[in-house]
């Protein structure tokens, strides 16, 4: 059985970039120390095994998201999309949020390899040099999304890096909405 995964439009590929427009995505969401998430993980794995106030067991979903903001790093577990964010069980520990995000456009690269510092530093220059020529203006959001489990060898995980994209009208042609 497949495993669900974020869904998006695509808007543009050119080898292992892209640029996306993600409608609509629910997060159970918690801090994280660290992008390699151990106690962040621990949380959301706890929450979709049942430590909510429905104790419903949730499918797993990928990627697997740190948001790599420095000052509030946090690890979150995509929620599957046929559960409407308003039926999503609210989590029993306080360290967990439920976030709904909406309109989010991104620019991505796609590499394997296990993420270290080093890689996941040349992978969000690659991906902002792409951005720079591509006249695509680059957010504050940068997340790194992960879509294998951590025993999968690091040549064959699909790790991405994701900047978030400040001029939507590009996308759109619209007054920045999408």
């Amino acid at each position: 059985m497949a495993i669900e995964s974020a869904k998006f439009k695509l808007i543009r590929k050119e080898k292992d970039f892209e640029v996306r427009l993600y409608e609509e995505i629910s997060l159970a969401m918690s801090k994280e120390n660290d992008f390699r998430g151990y106690s962040g993980f621990n949380e959301a794995f706890d929450y979709i095994s049942g430590s909510n106030d429905q104790n419903r067991k949730i499918s797993m979903t990928t990627p697997v998201i740190n948001d790599l903001n420095q000052d509030a790093m946090t690890m979150a577990f995509v929620m599957p999309s046929d559960i409407p964010f308003e039926s999503l069980p609210k989590p029993r520990s306080n360290r967990l949020s439920m976030i709904k995000k909406e309109n989010m456009a991104f620019a991505s690269i796609r590499f394997s390899g296990n993420v270290c510092p080093t890689l996941l530093e040349k992978k969000k220059r690659e991906l902002s040099e792409w951005m720079a020529a591509n006249d695509l203006i680059p957010g504050s959001v940068i997340w790194l999304a992960r879509y294998n489990p951590p025993f999968i060898p690091g040549f064959l995980k699909h790790n991405e890096v994701l900047i978030s994209i400040e001029n939507s009208t590009i996308l759109t042609g619209k007054n920045g909405h999408i």
